[in-house]
């Protein structure tokens, strides 16, 4: 069985927002909080969010809410899952960040 682990989840949502180069200030902006610090004690864990606003963290740092929660990648773009099976989330996370580099270059190729 899983639990909830909001330190875990906290440092998921970290990982997320700077993989999409944001800085706390302009998730806490999006997600409408008052100040950062709601968010700072989301991401160390102090205190856990509504499943509304995880939803809408998800969606905006564009990761699943079972990725945030479990640290499950869903990942099968047609026979491209094959490369992600077996893998540790870890390994996971740096082809998605592979995958994301090279899909925000394809300009080059013409």
């Amino acid at each position: 069985m899983l639990y909830y682990d909001k330190k875990v989840v906290g440092e998921r949502i970290k990982e997320a927002r700077r993989r999409r180069k944001m800085t706390q200030s302009s998730l806490a902006e999006k997600l409408d909080y008052t100040t950062e610090r709601q968010l700072q004690r989301i991401e160390n864990g102090e205190t856990s969010c509504s499943v509304d606003k995880l939803m809408e963290i998800a969606q905006i740092l564009e990761v699943s809410t079972d990725y945030i929660l479990f640290g499950f990648f869903k990942v099968d773009i047609g026979g491209y899952g094959k490369y992600f099976e077996g893998k540790t989330e870890r390994q996971k996370e740096y082809l998605c960040m592979i995958l994301e580099a090279a899909a925000e270059n394809l300009e080059i190729l013409g």
